[in-house]
C-alpha cells in the first residue's frame, strides 16, 4: 500500500509562502502585517455591480475627438469676504482646470454661500454629491468637505446610511453600529426599484431586534432628521438621541411616501440611535446630522455600482420628494465609473438619460444649482503593458458636457484636471500611489489630490462670480423646508 503522496519541495515552498501572507487577514490582531488592506481588496472585488453589465471596450479601440476648448474662470486674488473669523485652512492650489459655467448655474449657489459668509444666523449652504464607488467610502468628498468647512464653518456631517450596504462604506467622523437590518435597492435587485430615499439603497425591519447607532466623532449636531418610507404597512420607529428617552415615530399611511422627522437638541447630542418597535415594517432612508450655522453641510452619496441609469429606475416621485426635503442647494452629479464598462455608451441615449436625471431633479428642487461632475481616468493595461486611458472615458467626459450645456448646469471636468490621458497608470507608479492596482478607485493620497484640484476650482468660480458683480441675495428669511416634527404633519412635496 502506498504511502500519502508527497508535494514537490517547490509546491510545498509556495503553499507555505501562501499560508504565511493569508494568516494576517485571518488573525485578529496581525492587521500590521497585511500587504494589501481589506478595504481595498473590498473596494477591488466589488466595484462594478451596477446594471447593465457589459464586457469592457476593447483596447484597440479609437480614442473620441480632442474636448472643445473652453474659458476658466481666473484664479481666486482675494480670500471671501465676510465676518467669519479664519481658520486653519489646506492648501489649495490654483486650478489647472476651471469649471465651465456659460450660464451662470452656480450663481444661485454662490448667493447662498454669501449669506453664510455674512454670518447670518442658522444659514447653512447644503451640497449633495452623488456618485459611484470612488465616492463609497467619503474618500474625495471627506476632503472636499474638510476644506469647505475650514473655510466656511462645520454646518455639519449631512447624510449618512443607518448601516453599511458595502463593508467599505464610510463616511469621515462617523461611527455606524447597526445589525439585523435588510438593505434593499436596484443595485442588488433590478426589479427593486421602490422608494429608496436619496442613496438608492434603503433598510426595512419589522423586528424589535433590530437596531443602529450613529455617532458624530470629535464634534458634534443640533439637528438629526431621519427619513423614512411611510407606508400602509409601516410601523413604530423608535428614535433617541445620546442614550436619552425614545420617541415614537409612526411610520404608517395611506399609500407610500417619503416623510422624515426630526430630532432638535440646541446644546449639541453626538448619538443618534433607531430601532423598530416590533408592530410593522419600518424602512429608514438614511439620517441627516447638522449644526446650527452659519456654515456648510456636504452630504456624500456614493453607491458601489451605481450609474445614471440605475438613478433613473428609482420611483420617481418617491426620489424627488427625498430631494425636496433635503433641500439642497448645490446638487453634483458624479458618475461615469460603471458606465465606462459598458458597451457603446456615450451616444445620444446615455445623454436622454442623464438629461432626465437633471430634470427630476430641477423639478425637485427649482432653486438649487446643479454641477455635473466628470469621472476620473480609469486605466487599462494594453499590450505593451503600459496603462492607457479605457476609450470610454473621453466618450463620457464628452456626452456630460454637451448634456450640462444644453441643460444649463455647470461642468468639471474631472478627467483633465487630474492629467487626461494616461494619468492613472503615471498615479500608480507615484510615490505614494495614488491609485489602487485597479486603475480605477484612487488611495487616499490620490483622493486627497482630487479633492484639492476641486476645491481650488470651486473657490475660483466663487471669486469670479463675485468679481463680475453677480446678483446678490436679499435678507435672509427661514430657508428650511417645512419638516415634521411630530406625527401627523403635512405630506411632504412630490
Amino acid at each position: 500500500m502506498k504511502g500519502p503522496t508527497k508535494l514537490p519541495k517547490t509546491a510545498a515552498t509556495a503553499l507555505l509562502v501562501a499560508l504565511g501572507a493569508a494568516l494576517p487577514y485571518l488573525a485578529p490582531g496581525l492587521e500590521r502585517y497585511r500587504l494589501v488592506s481589506s478595504a481595498d481588496l473590498a473596494r477591488a472585488a466589488g466595484a462594478f455591480r451596477g446594471e447593465p453589465r457589459a464586457p469592457l471596450v476593447r483596447r484597440n479601440e479609437a480614442a473620441a475627438a480632442a474636448l472643445p476648448p473652453f474659458s476658466a474662470p481666473p484664479p481666486a486674488t482675494a480670500p471671501f469676504p465676510g465676518g467669519i473669523p479664519a481658520r486653519p485652512a489646506r492648501h489649495v492650489p490654483s486650478p489647472r482646470v476651471g469649471i465651465e459655467d456659460p450660464s451662470g448655474e452656480l450663481g444661485r449657489f454662490f448667493a447662498r454661500v454669501a449669506l453664510v459668509e455674512a454670518g447670518e444666523p442658522r444659514a447653512l449652504a447644503r451640497i449633495t454629491h452623488f456618485g459611484d464607488s470612488p465616492l463609497t467610502g467619503d474618500l474625495i468628498s471627506g476632503e472636499v468637505r474638510e476644506m469647505l468647512q475650514a473655510e466656511l464653518g462645520d454646518g455639519g456631517p449631512g447624510f449618512v446610511l443607518p448601516a453599511r450596504p458595502w463593508a467599505w462604506y464610510g463616511h469621515d467622523g462617523i461611527g455606524i453600529e447597526a445589525a439585523g437590518w435588510t438593505p434593499r435597492s436596484p443595485l442588488f435587485s433590478p426589479g427593486d426599484a421602490g422608494t429608496r430615499g436619496l442613496g438608492l439603497v434603503s433598510f426595512t425591519s419589522a423586528r424589535a431586534g433590530v437596531r443602529s447607532e450613529i455617532r458624530r466623532e470629535g464634534g458634534s449636531f443640533t439637528r438629526a432628521e431621519v427619513m423614512f418610507t411611510a407606508s400602509p404597512a409601516g410601523g413604530t420607529l423608535l428614535v433617541s438621541l445620546d442614550g436619552g428617552p425614545e420617541e415614537g415615530v409612526p411610520t404608517a399611511a395611506p399609500e407610500c411616501r417619503t416623510e422624515r422627522f426630526v430630532a432638535s437638541r440646541p446644546e449639541g447630542a453626538r448619538r443618534i440611535a433607531l430601532r423598530p418597535k416590533g408592530d410593522g415594517d419600518v424602512t429608514v432612508h438614511g439620517v441627516v446630522l447638522e449644526r446650527d450655522g452659519p456654515g456648510v453641510v456636504y452630504d456624500s452619496i456614493g453607491a458601489n455600482g451605481a450609474s445614471v441609469h440605475a438613478l433613473n429606475r428609482l420611483d420617481e416621485r418617491g426620489w424627488m420628494e427625498s430631494l425636496a426635503l433635503r433641500g439642497s442647494d448645490l446638487v453634483i452629479l458624479n458618475y461615469g465609473t460603471n458606465e465606462s464598462a459598458m458597451e457603446g455608451i456615450g451616444g445620444p441615449r446615455y445623454e436622454r438619460e442623464y438629461a432626465t436625471t437633471i430634470s427630476r431633479v430641477r423639478k425637485a428642487l427649482p432653486g438649487a444649482s446643479i454641477l455635473v461632475m466628470a469621472p476620473m481616468d480609469r486605466g487599462v493595461r494594453l499590450a505593451d503593458g503600459t496603462v492607457g486611458t479605457l476609450p470610454a472615458i473621453r466618450r463620457l467626459v464628452a456626452a456630460q458636457r454637451r448634456v450640462a450645456r444644453k441643460n444649463g448646469c455647470a461642468f468639471y471636468d474631472t478627467f483633465t484636471a487630474m492629467g487626461g490621458e494616461g494619468t492613472m497608470g503615471r498615479w500608480y507608479e507615484n510615490d505614494p500611489r495614488l491609485v489602487t492596482a485597479d486603475f480605477t478607485h484612487t488611495t487616499k493620497p490620490g483622493s486627497d489630490r482630487v479633492a484639492r484640484l476641486f476645491v481650488g476650482a470651486l473657490l475660483s468660480a466663487r471669486s469670479a462670480w463675485e468679481a463680475r458683480d453677480a446678483a446678490r441675495p436679499g435678507p435672509a428669511g427661514e430657508v428650511e423646508p417645512p419638516v415634521r416634527q411630530r406625527p401627523g404633519g403635512a405630506r411632504p412635496p412630490s
